[in-house]
């Protein structure tokens, strides 16, 4: 996402340069993630192909698409911000600083529990594959842990420890940006449902009064701003929202699968499950906080039935009239609404599809050490 002026005070010091450092080191990670995204090709193309083996494929696509799908929405971003920033400046006032304050400490907050939950995660792998190395392919431990983080490049060159620091760096890159995306999309799901919320506060506080038809007007076009807001910024990261529910229904499922095998060791349990929660709870997270905007944009309709007869004017039946057409979402590239009703549908595909992946499981093969050696 390489935008530069992201520390400015507003919108108005966002741009967008390909002579910045930030798109260079963009394109280089690009170019990194398709080399290594090669290396992994070329290993699990010699050997079994299944469900788990693929995993390092699925990986590497999902980053380097979500990559490439940042890189053009970063020379989108400062336009967007300005239509996001004009549309704001419409919307009514919170009544008190504090409230105006909740918005942005909930985000904070939300981002930095997600990238402390994230650190854990990796801590957790590190101390399980380290001191509980069941698999060990080298004497060293730290040696072992690098090269079974990088086994693709070691499949094609000879160990060395700069190249397993540098598999290593590349990995948590891709990390980081796996878990980039999800964070992303949150705060554009709390961001764009604040905005139809403070409009909902403003109807709640008058609704039952009868108000003049301009008040009716005023509402209506500021609705319809909002919404033309989203189709915006959804037609900007629709790929990046069909990339990412996409890679979280295959983990997860690929998680609920290894699930039922038996772990070596319980310092490998405790990381398996808590990596199978945070990604349980992430993927969550990620649906609530984006179909927050299709609940807020339903609300207005539920408000207007409280309007009194005196105060219903053709303004007001225009407005209804629109709310109950109108199918506010962020989509996964048109594909599909990001609604509550898609969490009960990703369910019934997860449990699916476990079901038909459980009768081709191997318990044995998720912990095979016959293809490990010391160097």
């Amino acid at each position: 996402m390489p935008v530069s002026g992201i520390s400015a005070s507003s919108y108005q010091g966002l741009s967008f340069s390909r002579r910045s450092w930030r798109f260079w080191y963009s394109v280089v990670y690009l170019c990194s993630t398709s080399v290594d995204l090669g290396f992994s090709i070329h290993k699990v193309s010699h050997s079994v192909l299944d469900v788990r083996s693929v995993e390092p494929i699925v990986f590497h696509v999902s980053i380097l698409i979500a990559s490439w799908q940042f890189l053009n929405l970063a020379h989108l971003w400062p336009g967007l911000m300005r239509h996001w920033g004009a549309v704001e400046q419409r919307l009514p006032g919170y009544s008190c600083q504090l409230k105006r304050a909740r918005p942005a400490r909930r985000i904070q907050f939300v981002a930095f529990l997600l990238l402390a939950l994230s650190l854990m995660e990796h801590l957790l792998s590190i101390i399980s594959v380290v001191y509980y190395d069941f698999c060990p392919r080298r004497r060293d431990p730290v040696e072992s842990y690098l090269h079974g983080t990088s086994a693709q490049l070691f499949d094609l060159f000879p160990y060395s420890n700069w190249l397993g620091w540098l598999g290593k760096i590349q990995n948590l890159l891709l990390t980081f940006g796996w878990s980039y995306m999800d964070i992303f999309l949150m705060m554009l799901g709390l961001g764009l449902s604040e905005m139809l919320a403070r409009l909902n506060r403003s109807l709640e506080l008058r609704v039952q009064q009868p108000m003049p038809e301009t008040y009716w007007t005023w509402s209506r076009t500021l609705y319809r701003s909002i919404v033309e807001l989203i189709r915006e910024v959804d037609d900007a990261v629709s790929g990046i929202m069909l990339i990412s529910f996409g890679s979280n229904l295959y983990f997860v499922c690929l998680q609920l699968l290894k699930s039922i095998n038996t772990m070596p060791s319980s310092a490998h349990a405790v990381y398996f499950y808590f990596s199978l929660m945070f990604l349980l709870s992430r993927s969550t997270a990620v649906l609530l906080f984006v179909s927050a905007i299709n609940d807020q944009a339903r609300e207005p309709l539920r408000l207007l039935r409280l309007v009194p007869l005196e105060g219903y004017h053709p303004e007001v039946f225009r407005f209804a009239g629109e709310l109950a057409s109108d199918q506010v979402a962020l989509t996964g590239l048109k594909f599909f609404n990001v609604t509550r009703k898609l969490f009960l549908a990703m369910a019934g595909t997860v449990a699916t599809y476990e079901l038909v992946l459980i009768q081709f499981h191997e318990d044995k093969k998720s912990w095979d050490c016959s293809a490990s050696s010391f160097n």
